[in-house]
């Protein structure tokens, strides 16, 4: 699939824009409906619903609103784990956003609305087409299913990040233009939460697909993002009536399919040699490509986006010294989640280094980003790596999660347990020692004993396992904001992040809780839930009513 998944429709149908779709000459040879009963162009019509996920530049008349994004810009930038990193100067609409005081006219904000409003428009002319489609019944549920995961994957997008937004589960016609409203932010979490249900319904299970298929969303990867979106809403969305039950009975049905496994060896997971593990759930791939943007590229900008400016990267997403100083002593994900000047000498991926604070936030660069030189493409913006979006180590810690939440404490630390076991067995990094590019025994001993506690403290023992184990994953800031730490967070920016020299602290003048409540709404149990602002192209063509604070 990795070659499969950039194949766009052939004819252009679902890549187009409305408009555009309804300007087809209805007597050219193959129509919209004959195209989908053949097994080949089903399949690459939905191909193209996975490649918007993994989109991230365009120019051109047609994709040319298509600004870097990236899920890490959330779910990284905006918590404790990370600063927005290259120079201080670089990139400033990302600093306003980590600082709550982005304007509704933001690129990055509109490119992503619009990258989700195309992602769900080609989805939902599938799901049409198919519906009267000649299809063998197998292979059709099994296509709505992969159209409706990704759908679901694009409405949890936008509800978290937007709050509210208009939800569409057909293609839009011209007379529909301007008068849709937003849906509520409950409406928009549970579309969600309805599409991955439908997926899991449709969908096989890893070991139903042939080889040739890697990459398709499954039962299990529908089941993982209904699991993480049924969390979110129970901390974020006042209105919900979600329970801890129903978290717990997805993880449940995971972990009991014995479809997948966590990797013996957490070093692997993000190198090349670790693509597809035995805990990959949903995993974007790609296959290095001969241009560097979409629609036409195969590969990813998302490793040099966030590499060393003095080698090969761009300098984005710096883990923070907050983040470095949580991990425990002797926990070998650390050299696997971080790189820098100041630890390890420099080295990585068996190369002494050279590094310019001035061109970081931080002393340190993000390790599950870096890609070993071997596998460094001529157009860097194209690389092949693959990006891990949601991990079995994620399923166990959110089944731990919702164990320790319907009392049943003994099974949150087995589950806990089990991660805590992995990381202590595993090696150094990958070429942790210079000159090599070998999985080096630490000799560590007596390290990360197993967790013990019980009521809050074992609760809080979960979120840090959480922290650590899915460091630079995009995930901290919604954890975060639904566990009702958030502002917390923003506090402790304020008082302790430091400039790159160390000495100035970065957000002394910067009303970091002030300006994210200004721009948040009630969730439940006394939560904030900030938002970013609706794009203003979306309110003024729309009338889509902005969020508060903007």
């Amino acid at each position: 699939m990795k070659k499969l998944i950039y194949i766009f429709f052939a004819f252009g149908l679902i890549l187009a824009s409305c408009d555009d779709f309804l300007e087809v000459d209805p007597i050219a040879q193959e129509t919209e409906e004959s195209f989908f009963n053949t097994p080949e162009n089903a399949i690459y019509a939905v191909n193209a619903c996975y490649d918007i996920i993994g989109m991230t530049e365009g120019p051109g008349p047609d994709f040319q609103w298509l600004a870097h994004n990236y899920e890490f810009f959330f779910g990284d930038f905006l918590s404790d784990d990370a600063e927005k990193g290259s120079k201080e100067a670089d990139f400033q609409e990302l600093q306003e956003m980590v600082e709550w005081r982005v304007t509704p006219g933001s690129g990055v904000l509109e490119g992503l609305w619009i990258k989700c409003y195309d992602g769900i428009y080609r989805c939902n002319s599938v799901l049409k087409q198919l519906a009267n489609s000649k299809l063998d019944e197998a292979l059709k549920t099994r296509l709505e299913g992969e159209a409706l995961f990704v759908r679901g994957y694009f409405y949890a997008y936008l509800v978290k990040v937007y709050g509210g937004a208009p939800v569409f589960t057909e293609p839009l016609t011209p007379d529909q233009f301007g008068t849709i409203e937003r849906a509520s932010y409950h409406e928009t979490f549970e579309q969600a939460i309805a599409d991955f249900k439908m997926a899991v319904d449709r969908l096989p299970e890893k070991s139903g697909y042939d080889a040739s298929d890697l990459g398709r969303a499954t039962k299990g990867a529908a089941r993982a993002y209904l699991a993480r979106t049924l969390m979110y809403q129970i901390g974020m969305d006042a209105e919900s009536s979600t329970s801890w039950d129903d978290v717990y009975a997805q993880t449940s049905a995971i972990i009991n399919s014995g479809e997948y496994q966590l990797a013996s060896n957490f070093a692997t997971i993000f190198e090349m040699d670790g693509e597809n593990n035995s805990g990959s759930i949903f995993e974007l791939q790609f296959v290095e490509g001969t241009t560097p943007n979409a629609p036409e590229k195969t590969g990813t900008n998302f490793h040099q986006f966030q590499g060393n400016r003095t080698d090969w990267g761009w300098g984005f997403n710096n883990p923070s010294v907050n983040l470095f100083e949580t991990f425990e002593d002797n926990d070998p994900r650390l050299g696997c989640t971080v790189y820098g000047e100041s630890f390890n000498g420099g080295v990585v991926h068996g190369v002494k280094r050279d590094y310019d604070l001035t061109a970081q936030m931080t002393p340190y660069m993000n390790r599950k980003a870096a890609l070993e030189p071997a596998y460094r493409p001529a157009i860097g913006k194209s690389s092949a790596g693959n990006v891990r979006k949601l991990r079995y180590a994620e399923v166990l810690l959110t089944h731990a999660e919702a164990a320790f939440h319907t009392s049943k404490e003994g099974e949150a630390k087995q589950m806990l347990n089990m991660i805590r076991e992995r990381a202590r067995n595993s090696t150094y990094a990958k070429g942790w020692v210079e000159g090599t590019v070998d999985y080096t025994p630490t000799g560590f001993s007596g390290n990360l004993p197993e967790i013990t506690s019980s009521g809050q403290e074992l609760l809080e023992a979960i979120w840090k396992e959480r922290r650590v184990e899915l460091a630079m994953e995009a995930q901290r800031f919604w954890d975060l904001v639904r566990t009702g730490r958030y502002l917390e967070a923003l506090d402790l920016k304020k008082e302790t992040f430091k400039t790159s020299d160390g000495e100035t602290l970065r957000y002394e003048n910067v009303d970091l809780r002030g300006n994210c409540l200004a721009r948040s709404i009630d969730g439940p149990n006394g939560h904030k839930v900030p938002l970013m602002p609706i794009p203003l192209r979306e309110v003024e063509d729309w009338g889509l009513t902005q969020n508060v604070g903007y």
